[in-house]
């Protein structure tokens, strides 16, 4: 069974350059099975698909979101057509899309607290195909370092098995 791997930012992904400064970033990396898959495709194959568990973190995080008067976008008011073509500055799911090429779909928000972006990286190396999801965060004040503090567990472990239950569903 394939496996995802922590990694680095591939050098070509371009998830950087819509931020000041990083804070904080991570990667993780899936081999793909689907010849010809394009970054839209996999962004829906992963966030698409998010266990039960994680819509009731999202609605626990819009409450404290809401407390704080930060963002949030409810689950159930990112839905979507997939398949459908996005454009730079529209919403997909639950973040905006901050730019596309070829082989790369950015998205992410801006807030008071945080700014970040999720890039969605498509690669080929010898024959064999991969996808990379880099998360890059800039941190703009205390509510946004005290945030980080308390997502960080969990973001890392959430980011690897989305990416993995997408590879273990065949959506890759």
């Amino acid at each position: 069974m394939a496996r995802v791997v922590e990694d680095q930012v591939p050098k070509a992904c371009e998830v950087f350059s819509s931020l000041r400064q990083v804070d904080f970033c991570d990667a993780y990396r899936a081999p793909v099975s689907k010849p010809g898959i394009g970054p839209q495709e996999v962004y829906e194959a992963v966030f698409d698909h998010p266990p039960s568990w994680v819509r009731h973190l999202f609605t626990v995080r819009g409450w404290l979101a809401s407390a704080l008067r930060l963002k949030h976008v409810h689950l159930a008011d990112a839905s979507r057509k997939p398949g459908r073509t996005y454009s730079v500055g529209q919403r997909a799911g639950m973040f905006s899309v901050v730019a596309i090429n070829t082989n790369e779909l950015i998205v992410g928000d801006d807030d008071t607290h945080l700014n970040f972006r999720i890039s969605i990286y498509r690669s080929s190396s010898n024959g064999a195909e991969a996808v990379t999801i880099s998360t890059a965060v800039q941190i703009n004040n205390f509510v946004g370092t005290a945030y980080m503090a308390a997502i960080k567990p969990f973001h890392k472990h959430l980011a690897r098995l989305m990416l993995q239950r997408a590879v273990d569903a065949g959506r890759l």
